[in-house]
């Protein structure tokens, strides 16, 4: 069982489960950031608001205790501002794996900032928890997204049918691996 006063740091950023006092900072990056992330995150919507964001973060750290799924929240190093978020979920024991998901504010973008955030939990997921594979899925036209998989050393394996559920549609994704090896 994971302890939520983990704490990862990389050069720029701090990488920490939620807490209760991150509610107003994730509404406002939600809120700032909508129109960019609403296309890929089918929960940021207009209608975001606190009530929300409360039982996300409140859902998030029961995952993070019983090692359901472990989300955290990503803050700049040198003024505390939330960048956004990175999370390891859909963990598979029986396939050692689980899939690599990010987002990152609007004010942070194209600053090599998911990257950064991305490297620090593929580490942990290899060195700390032990697992073998992790997958990202992109939407085919998240070219962001695509683009940072692809910084992490992700590798492109292929094009798959009905991947992703999005607004109630199926639809196909990129999915892109990383295994321990792609590290070093």
């Amino acid at each position: 069982m994971m302890k939520l006063d983990f704490e990862l740091t990389t050069p720029r950023l701090i990488l920490r489960p939620f807490k209760a006092a991150d509610l107003d900072a994730f509404v406002k990056a939600v809120t700032q950031s909508n129109d960019y992330l609403q296309p890929w995150l089918e929960w940021c919507d207009t209608d975001f608001d606190q009530q929300q964001a409360y039982e996300w973060i409140e859902s998030s750290r029961l995952s993070w205790q019983h090692d359901y799924s472990y989300e955290l929240a990503i803050f700049d190093r040198f003024n505390d501002d939330f960048v956004g978020a990175v999370s390891l979920s859909a963990i598979i024991p029986l396939f050692n794996s689980a899939n690599l998901g990010y987002w990152i504010t609007h004010d942070y973008h194209r600053q090599g900032m998911a990257t950064e955030a991305n490297i620090a939990i593929i580490q942990f997921a290899f060195q700390m928890l032990g697992l073998t594979r992790l997958e990202i899925i992109t939407h085919i036209d998240n070219y962001a997204s695509q683009k940072t998989a692809l910084a992490c050393n992700a590798i492109f394996e292929c094009e798959a049918r009905n991947r992703i559920f999005y607004q109630n549609t199926p639809m196909n994704g990129y999915v892109y691996s990383l295994v321990p090896q792609d590290l070093y």
